[in-house]
């Protein structure tokens, strides 16, 4: 009886098969490794640039945060500057009383401003009323047309109002350098940081 060579076929037969199973397992397991690797490249490659592209834009936004506030501390400054500098001209348009040419100036074009002849009061600075009175003693037109002299709260200049106080016209420095400072504000910051402003 064959059956021990039979058997053997069988076995053989059997371990064969087995073999090519196994080779076929392995294959298919290596397969499924090299996809299960290159799904985590994949995915560690996406998650890699997700992460990269978060930190550049963060980084964006901080340097953008980072400029902003340099300029405005600049500006900041700048603007300290200026209004340092804008406090030194108040200063001393307040400590240094005007000459009467430029009083006598400030008073013809505040009493022209008005178009009537109605008697007028000047107001000027406590520091001018004696040099404002002798300008007005001293000129017959005005010696007719103002009425009273007498002293108001700022730096320099007069005010020329009606005598019923209705209508004034404010030709003082405090008026004047408030309607200089915008239009001079460029060119100064022009010729202090250059910063093309005009």
């Amino acid at each position: 009886m064959e059956t021990p060579k039979m058997r053997e076929a069988i076995l053989s037969k059997a371990r064969q098969e087995a073999q090519e199973l196994v080779e076929e397992a392995r294959l298919r397991a290596g397969e499924t490794v090299r996809r299960a690797e290159e799904q985590w490249r994949q995915r560690f490659e996406t998650e890699k640039q997700r992460l990269l592209s978060e930190s550049r834009r963060e980084a964006a936004r901080i340097i953008a945060q980072a400029e902003l506030r340099a300029r405005q501390e600049l500006l900041k400054e700048k603007d300290d500057i200026i209004r340092e500098m804008i406090g030194r001209v108040k200063q001393r348009l307040t400590g240094k009383a005007p000459e009467a040419v430029t009083l006598s100036h400030l008073i013809g074009e505040a009493v022209d401003a008005f178009q009537s002849d109605q008697p007028l009061r000047i107001k000027t600075a406590g520091q001018d009323v004696a040099k404002v009175k002798d300008i007005v003693s001293r000129d017959p037109k005005l010696k007719e047309r103002i009425a009273d002299v007498q002293e108001t709260s700022c730096m320099g200049g007069v005010i020329s109002e009606s005598v019923d106080g209705r209508v004034s016209v404010d030709n003082t420095f405090d008026t004047r350098l408030e309607m200089l400072i915008p239009k001079l504000m460029p060119r100064v910051g022009d010729i202090l940081f250059g910063d093309g402003r005009q």
